[in-house]
């Protein structure tokens, strides 16, 4: 009876290991990179406007569930900026950023986010805020922003200026360009100004520190990143679609769009893994055949 037992236990044993076996080498494929971050830009997430830069809830929802299915790992802008300041980030780190502050993002976006746990950073145009109606596309109001950041500790919001996100007579963005006759002093004065107006609205709509931020239409000069410097803001992304590294400037972060209707799913995985930074004297690691071809 005791022979028959171990032997019963034995088998067990190494069925356990032949199951086990697959479900390891499959995590150790899931690693496409580490010691980077893919930082992905959105703006507006609805189901009847239509734009370059709006997408679905069904396909917002369907990008991060295969993102979290094929091994990626979120972070919150906390851990982002703990990660520019040397801290480690777990391999396959993923910030996801919003754009405009709309309305969207609070009743589309929002519940996606928190049923995911998924953190996700809003830079928001904070003029809007006093008539939150009163915009092209509707913005989410103070209550609202308030309600979120206090009710998790994953949703963060940022600056993208105050009243700065449009352009001026010559098509230049406002936060470059310059107004007629208007002298270097007057252009640092404003730019100066719209950004402390834009931190001074946010405060009190979050506990975390307002030193982040997104260029209108990701559109910097030196003097403009100079500038909202001075302001206070630390950390500034663009536009420019590459993964951000330690390495990168904290001013010019770039960010990979994942918010026009055309990205699926599976687009979105190729288009992070193409842009996958090699880094010296790093083991070689094992890619997504998919992402690969």
């Amino acid at each position: 009876m005791s022979k028959r037992i171990a032997i019963t236990i034995l088998l067990s044993l190494i069925g356990l290991t032949l199951l086990l076996t697959p479900l390891q080498a499959k995590r150790s494929q899931d690693i496409y990179y580490q010691d980077q971050v893919a930082v992905l830009m959105y703006h507006h997430i609805h189901d009847k406007d239509t734009s370059s830069s709006t997408i679905t809830t069904a396909l917002f929802e369907q990008q991060l569930q295969t993102l979290l299915s094929k091994g990626y790992h979120f972070i919150s802008l906390n851990e982002f900026k703990q990660y520019m300041a040397g801290a480690t980030v777990p391999s396959n780190a993923v910030l996801v950023t919003f754009d405009d502050g709309y309305q969207s993002f609070y009743k589309a976006a929002y519940p996606i986010l928190k049923s995911l746990r998924i953190p996700a950073v809003n830079f928001v145009i904070t003029n809007d805020l006093a008539n939150p109606m009163g915009s092209y596309i509707p913005s989410m109001s103070k209550e609202q922003v308030s309600e979120m950041t206090h009710a998790t500790n994953f949703i963060d919001i940022g600056c993208h200026t105050n009243n700065l996100h449009h352009k001026l007579p010559d098509g230049k963005a406002a936060l470059v360009g310059r107004l007629d006759a208007e002298s270097d002093d007057a252009y640092q004065q404003r730019v100066l100004t719209d950004t402390q107006a834009c931190v001074g609205k946010l405060a009190g709509l979050t506990d975390a520190p307002l030193d982040a931020m997104a260029y209108p239409y990701g559109i910097t000069t030196p003097a403009a990143t100079e500038l909202i410097q001075k302001a206070g803001i630390r950390y500034a992304f663009t536009i420019s679609p590459e993964m951000a590294t330690r390495s990168a400037d904290p001013l010019l972060i770039p960010r990979i769009n994942a918010g026009s209707p055309g990205i699926t799913p599976e687009l979105l995985n190729r288009s992070i893994q193409r842009r996958i930074v090699a880094q010296p004297g790093s083991a070689p690691l094992r890619v997504d055949a998919t992402a690969a071809a």
